[in-house]
Parts: C-alpha cells; sequence; structure tokens
C-alpha cells in the first residue's frame, strides 16, 4: 500500500497527472472496503450459521431431555396415585374401626414411601453455559426458562423436600414407633391394631401423608400438560427452521 502511494505522489509530481490518479487511488481505496465488508460479511453469515446449528441441536436434544423427565414424571404419578389409593383404604379401615385384614399389611409398608422424580438437566445446563440468548425466540427462550427455572424447580424441591420435612420429623418416628416391616418381602404389620384403631395421632399422620401426595400428583399432572406443551412448541420452532 506505501508503495502504491509512493508511485501516485511520484507520478503527481513527474507527470502532473493528478485528476487520473486521484480518480485511480479513490477507487483501489473503494474496492479494497468493498472486499473488506465482504469478508466480513461472509465471516458473519458462517458465525450466525454455526450459531444456527448449535441452537437447533441444543432445542432438540432439550426436546428429548423433557421426553425423559415427562416419562419420569409419569411414573412418579402413577405409583404415588396407587400409594394414596393405598393410604386412603387404611383410612377408612381406621375410620371405620373395621377389622384387621393381612391384605392391609402392604398399605401400611407404604406409609413412609413416596416415589420422587429425577429429571434430566443436561442440554438446558449445556444452554446456560452457552446463554439463554442463543435461543433467538424470544416466547420459546422464556417457555424453557421457566420450565427449568420453575416448573422443575417446585416438583424437586418445593413439593419433593415437603415431603422429606413431614417424613422425617413425623411419618417415618411415628411408623418406626408402631410398625414392624417384614424383612422379606414389602409388607409390615401394627404392633397392635386394635390399638391403632383408637389412636387419633395415626389418622392425622395418614391425612399428613394423603394431603402431601395428592399436592405432589397435583403438582405431577400440571408438570406434564407443560412439558407437553413446551415439546410441541419446540418441535414446531425445529419444523419451521428446517431441522429436521
Amino acid at each position: 500500500m506505501i508503495k502504491f502511494f509512493r508511485k501516485i505522489r511520484y507520478d503527481l509530481m513527474e507527470n502532473n497527472k493528478t485528476g487520473k490518479y486521484f480518480k485511480y487511488a479513490i477507487g483501489e481505496i473503494i474496492l479494497v472496503v468493498i472486499g473488506i465488508l465482504i469478508a466480513l460479511s461472509i465471516n458473519n453469515w458462517n458465525e450466525t450459521r454455526k450459531e444456527s446449528s448449535e441452537e437447533l441441536k441444543l432445542l432438540s436434544e432439550i426436546q428429548s431431555n423433557l421426553k425423559q423427565s415427562k416419562k419420569e414424571i409419569k411414573n412418579v404419578l402413577d405409583k404415588n396415585e396407587a400409594y394414596v389409593s393405598k393410604y386412603l383404604t387404611l383410612l377408612n379401615h381406621t375410620e371405620q374401626k373395621l377389622p384387621y385384614s393381612p391384605v392391609l399389611d402392604t398399605a401400611f409398608a407404604r406409609i413412609p414411601s413416596w416415589a420422587s422424580p429425577y429429571l434430566t438437566y443436561t442440554a438446558y445446563e449445556s444452554l446456560k453455559s452457552r446463554g439463554s440468548k442463543l435461543v433467538r425466540n424470544d416466547s420459546l427462550r422464556m417457555q424453557i426458562i421457566n420450565m427449568y427455572e420453575n416448573e422443575m424447580i417446585y416438583i424437586m424441591d418445593d413439593w419433593d423436600q415437603s415431603e422429606w420435612r413431614d417424613s422425617e420429623s413425623v411419618v417415618r418416628p411415628y411408623y418406626a414407633k408402631h410398625f414392624a416391616d417384614n424383612l422379606d418381602e414389602v409388607t409390615a404389620k401394627p404392633n397392635n391394631y386394635n390399638a391403632l384403631l383408637e389412636d387419633a395421632e395415626f389418622n392425622n399422620v395418614l391425612r399428613i401423608v394423603i394431603s402431601n401426595r395428592k399436592w405432589g400428583n397435583r403438582t405431577c399432572r400440571n408438570g406434564i400438560t407443560n412439558i407437553e406443551i413446551l415439546i410441541e412448541a419446540i418441535e414446531n420452532e425445529l419444523i419451521q427452521r428446517g431441522f429436521y
């Protein structure tokens, strides 16, 4: 470039061709600028394509994780609904003061138990490390953030921690005092069934367990519905963007 301008200066001084070389110099500069702009545009285009590819791949992974989480929550819901049914059977027996039956032993064994969800966060953690702005669709981005930062936290922390709290402070201490587990199968017998029928504390414990489990079941059902909505929203985005 320096040699080029020296040449222009020399020609101007020697031949006094100012107009010609000025136009020539301007043209050369414009060509150089255009070349730089084109190179930058190509580079930006490549970066945009790369980010778009990463975004769609990550959205597909999040969708896959959500499907796994939905399956996990559904399994938890099925188990806990079955537990609630057993607890209601026990409550009916004690409130109606019905006679003992060995078929109750399976229900007794489930008093301190509940199914906890273990949800998949892998793809969302990757998104957070890359920056949530990678998802260009604002509405979809907010749906994803709300799902992982609110909905799943509510299921895994709020409800599940409530279960743990009541289990450790109320349910397990009472259970350990009044029931004997069968070590060879998942059953348990009350130490004194007739005394249990007269014990108002037992009914209170059952109601605490039933209340928590029903709360968890409602939370799981809502979670499944909202996960299905988000899975569909991601699916539509992937189709519209030509991922498939």
